[in-house]
């Protein structure tokens, strides 16, 4: 897998971090309104789990799935600390399929990290019917950030294998001139 960087990087990364976890994502908090009240939710690519530690709260399921170990003990960490259940597993998405879970979700996140055309068909399968599959990350290069590349870049014609979703909404927003775009579908199979 290298999406910004390879396991190294990204292990370095979350070590030279302060023990402290992240805000989650705003957008992700303006979007709870399209999410079920209830269920199981899939964080795929979640990090240290700025997100999966803002859906435990919030009295969602959470299993949290990375390739990064170090990502996934200090999310543990942080799970830990506030007494949240928190689900982890590593998992390389550049390898390992979805499908091994043997579960399936009412909603699936992807927070910066862009889906293989693999991966994309792995969700459908491990989704709950009217299952939600929220998908947000990077829409252009951001000047200040060379280790976000051109295949990188959410598409969204790289989407089309959704093919048993409706897109519900779709948004273009900026942040620090950081431009995203932000996808909810829902699987009608």
């Amino acid at each position: 897998m290298n999406y910004m960087g390879d396991s190294a990087w990204w292990r370095d990364r979350f070590k030279s971090r302060k023990l402290e976890i992240m805000d989650h994502e705003k957008c992700l908090e303006e979007d709870m309104p399209y999410f079920p009240f209830k269920g199981k939710i899939l964080d795929i690519a979640c990090g240290d789990g700025r997100n999966s530690i803002y859906l435990a709260r919030l009295g969602y399921e959470v299993l949290a799935v990375d390739f990064c170990e170090e990502a996934i003990n200090r999310l543990t960490y942080f799970a830990n600390r506030e007494n949240l259940n928190i689900r982890t597993r590593i998992v390389d998405l550049s390898q390992d399929s979805l499908n091994t879970l043997e579960e399936k979700f009412d909603a699936i996140i992807i927070n910066h990290y862009k889906p293989t055309p693999r991966l994309l068909k792995d969700f459908e399968d491990i989704q709950n019917k009217n299952g939600l599959l929220w998908v947000n990350g990077f829409r252009t290069i951001p000047f200040d950030n060379p280790n976000v590349k051109k295949s990188d870049i959410m598409l969204e014609e790289e989407f089309e294998l959704l093919d048993k979703n409706v897109l519900l909404d779709k948004r273009f927003y900026e942040i620090n001139q950081r431009e995203f775009v932000r996808y909810i579908w829902r699987i009608q199979a």
